[in-house]
């Protein structure tokens, strides 16, 4: 499965796509949500290094965690809430999705409430028009 994303990140240029988000977030804090085989792939294939990440979060983490993912800090989406960063960047199969829940169900009404929540890598348009014509 690992291989279907790796040729899917390639094929819609995400180191590219990076390298734009690094520039535009220069100095930014950083969450990038979701630890699994996605991402996984993501930073086994591609330089995060020029990205502020503070955290990668994802359910599967206890709160207060000493567990770390490619060397970074990992918290529960209980700890979005309080945690002090700029945006989190979400990176799943159903983006959008999660993208509402972070935004309408766990961050709101909080001090967070008004912080970006965005999708890490989007498929490009010459993709998606592949994708369609073929």
């Amino acid at each position: 499965m690992s291989n279907f994303y790796l040729e899917y990140y390639k094929q819609i240029n995400a180191q590219k796509q990076i390298e734009n988000l690094a520039k535009k977030y220069k100095n930014k804090k950083i969450v990038i949500y979701g630890a699994g085989i996605m991402t996984k792939t993501l930073f086994e294939n591609f330089d995060f290094s020029k990205l502020n990440i503070i955290a990668i979060c994802d359910n599967k983490y206890k709160v207060s965690s000493e567990e770390r993912f490619f060397a970074y800090k990992t918290i529960n989406p209980k700890e979005l809430i309080t945690l002090d960063y700029d945006v989190i960047f979400v990176n799943l199969r159903k983006n959008n999705t999660f993208i509402n829940k972070i935004k309408y169900r766990l961050i709101i009404n909080s001090k967070n409430e008004n912080k970006q929540v965005k999708a890490l890598i989007e498929p490009t348009w010459q993709f998606l028009i592949k994708q369609v014509i073929s």
